[in-house]
């Protein structure tokens, strides 16, 4: 095997799995913070008031537009593919989020973000490993955003 197959094919196979975990956990924890810095400091005496639907909406969209503007860097095109999970990932989870009291539309919102995402990438013709690191990214969003009837 050459050493460019390594460098082609092994390395973002090998490392995609891996970024694209620390990516959909970051985006976890750090919505997660500042939930609870804001709820807090906003609402400390009735925290049920906050208005958390609105807080994972702003996140996602400041997610998706920094996404957008990295997109325009000269960082490595497998660096760009592994961050893609993280704003993927806050769409689908919104997406599940904002229509969960009904799980039929919910599931098919969710499915409509990563058919959006796939035909996007497939628009603009990217490298096999953006492929590979949104349904990675797809694939631990649903896990989460799930509907609870329909877990199994």
């Amino acid at each position: 095997m050459k050493k460019s197959s390594c460098r082609t094919l092994w390395l973002p196979l090998l490392l995609t799995p891996l970024g694209a975990a620390i990516m959909v956990a970051f985006t976890l924890v750090l919505y997660l913070g500042i939930f609870l810095l804001l709820e807090s400091v906003l609402f400390p005496n009735n925290p049920q008031d906050f208005p958390a639907d609105a807080l994972r909406r702003g996140c996602t969209y400041a997610l998706v537009g920094l996404y957008l503007i990295l997109l325009g860097t000269r960082l490595p095109d497998l660096l760009k593919a592994i961050l893609l999970t993280g704003p993927l990932a806050a769409t689908i989870i919104t997406t599940g989020h904002a229509l969960y009291t009904r799980p039929v539309l919910s599931v098919s919102a969710m499915l409509g973000v990563v058919a959006v995402c796939g035909f996007l990438l497939y628009r603009f013709k990217r490298a096999w490993f953006y492929y590979y690191a949104g349904a990675l990214g797809a694939l631990l969003a649903l896990a989460y955003a799930w509907p609870e009837a329909w877990r199994f």
